[in-house]
Formats: C-alpha cells, sequence, structure tokens
C-alpha cells in the first residue's frame, strides 16, 4: 500500500512537470463524516455512530486534456471520523495499584468523538460541460497520521461479580485517547484517588482513562494505517479561477482492526474480550471552496 501511494505522487508530480497544459491551485473546507458498519445492538444495550464535523486543505492539480476534460490531482490533509455512543448492560474492570484485577457489571453510557487526520492524494477525471460546471470522479489514496478521541464515560448500578452492589454504585470520568500512542491499561488519577469500595477493598478508578485503559495485553492499534476510497463530486465555478466543490468519499476497507475492536456489551464464557469482526468503512461529504492559479 505504501508503494502504491509513492508510485501516484510521483506520477502527479511527473505529470506537473511534463504537462504543457498544467494548472495548480489550492483548496480548503469541512468534511461532514461518519463511519459506517455494523452497530452493537442486544436487549439491554445500543451502540449509536452519528456524523462528526472535520475540515481539510491542501493543493490541487489539474492537467487539462481538451477543452472539456483532463485529469485532477490533489494533496490533502483531511480530518474524518464519528461521534461514537453506547448504553446500555455493560462491564468494566477496576484495577488495584497491585494489578489486581475486579470485574463488575452495569450501565454503561459512554460518549466518545473520534477524530482520525489523513493525507489523502486524490486522483480523479474530470469533465466540464460547461465554463462553470465540472464533474469529476476517481480513487483517493489516504495514510492515518493522527487518530485521537475524547469524551466522557458514567457507570451506574454497579455490582461486583458476586452481584454485590459496589459503594457507590456510580462513577464518571473522562476519555482521552490517542490510538496511535496509548498503551493497555492506561489511566491517570486524582490526588488522592477517587476510591470505590469492592469484597471490602477500596479500589481506585480514574480521572481520565487512555484509548485501550480496559485491556490487559496489548490487542494492537484501533484504526488500520491505510484507506483506499471512491471520489464523486461537482464543482461550480464563480469565475475563471474560483470554485465552490462539493464532493462523497467513501472508503473500501475496513478502517478498523478485529482484535482491538472489542464488545461493549459483554464478554465471553471466560471473561474474556469478544472481537467485533464487522466492516467500518469512512464515509464523507466534503464541501469546499477551491482557487486554481
Amino acid at each position: 500500500m505504501t508503494r502504491l501511494f509513492i508510485c501516484c505522487a510521483m506520477l502527479l508530480v511527473s505529470s506537473a512537470v511534463l504537462a504543457q497544459d498544467f494548472r495548480f491551485g489550492f483548496k480548503t473546507g469541512l468534511n461532514f463524516s461518519n463511519i459506517k458498519g455494523e452497530v452493537e445492538k442486544t436487549a439491554d444495550a445500543k451502540e449509536t455512530l452519528n456524523q462528526n464535523v472535520g475540515f481539510h486543505f491542501g493543493a490541487t492539480f489539474v492537467w487539462k486534456a481538451t477543452d472539456i476534460m483532463g485529469l485532477r490531482g490533489e494533496l490533502m490533509y483531511s480530518q474524518k471520523g464519528t461521534n461514537r455512543g453506547f448504553e446500555g448492560q455493560s462491564y468494566y474492570t477496576f484495577t488495584t495499584s497491585n494489578n489486581e484485577k475486579y470485574l463488575t457489571t452495569g450501565i454503561r453510557k459512554q460518549e466518545l468523538n473520534v477524530s482520525n487526520s489523513y493525507i489523502e492524494l486524490p486522483v480523479m477525471g474530470y469533465f466540464k460541460p460547461h465554463s462553470r460546471f465540472e464533474i469529476y470522479g476517481g480513487m483517493s489514496f489516504a495514510v492515518l497520521v493522527n487518530s485521537t478521541a475524547f469524551g466522557n464515560l458514567k457507570f451506574s448500578e454497579l455490582i461486583d461479580d458476586a452481584r454485590l452492589p459496589v459503594d457507590p454504585n456510580t462513577i464518571a470520568h473522562e476519555l482521552d485517547f490517542n490510538y496511535f500512542s496509548d498503551k493497555p491499561g492506561e489511566q491517570t488519577y486524582d490526588n488522592p484517588a477517587k476510591t470505590v469500595r469492592i469484597k471490602n477493598n477500596n479500589v481506585p478508578y480514574p480521572q481520565t482513562a487512555g484509548a485501550y485503559f480496559e485491556f490487559v495485553e496489548d490487542r494492537g492499534k484501533l484504526y488500520n494505517a491505510f484507506d483506499i476510497g471512491v471520489v464523486g463530486g461537482l464543482s461550480v465555478y464563480l469565475s475563471k479561477s474560483l470554485y465552490l466543490s462539493g464532493r462523497i468519499n467513501y472508503g473500501l476497507r475496513d478502517v478498523t482492526k478485529t482484535k482491538a475492536d472489542v464488545s461493549l456489551a459483554s464478554l465471553d464464557d471466560n471473561k474474556a474480550f469478544i472481537s467485533r469482526s464487522d466492516d467500518d468503512r469512512n464515509l464523507t461529504i466534503q464541501v469546499s471552496i477551491g482557487f486554481s492559479f
């Protein structure tokens, strides 16, 4: 995938050098994005994936083959993601300073704003039936350069594995995720740490939790490093150089890795994580303003 991305970039640069009718420019705008896939849903819990808003900017390159058609390429920084929610029956594992584990169950309410930043190289053909309108379509190749999320978690009606109540039976803390750098079990605590009473032990819980705070072992990163998508859109020229553009970019690859994508609703019979093998794909609507020289 890396070689393909490099080859496409070299082809675009070569075209810029050799083309006799070549124009370059820049564009910026908003991304209205989501991750489309199978959401987790049981009788007692439901996951939601809702639209997120990001931005994009970068350079544009156009090679004019004839008066009405040619090739368009771009090199863009582009933010995508989703607003991921979960509410319902779930589990929560508390960890002591001696690395002892206490498994509890209860009602999880979690809100998470996910932002994945890509360097994208769309390569498209265009057709311009009128000086004011342009239709284009092609492929987009993307490399993930940053992956973060922030939000909060509230857990209520807590009971331990013997079905005895936890005191207090409700906790809440922030979520601050870096999917690239966070380690399994990563958490930060208040000073002194807030605690709950489980089986006559005072057990701390975090002020802020990292992306893999519920993992004991390294299960890899959640999001894949590369994506490929199909692109199609329309540009309206306000002048010879200034234009407005709208497009759809639909990903063709699963953006999540199965081992790190685990069920929040339940564990297996051995109290281990259940990996989800669903197919999650980026879907982005882009609205841009651009200028070509």
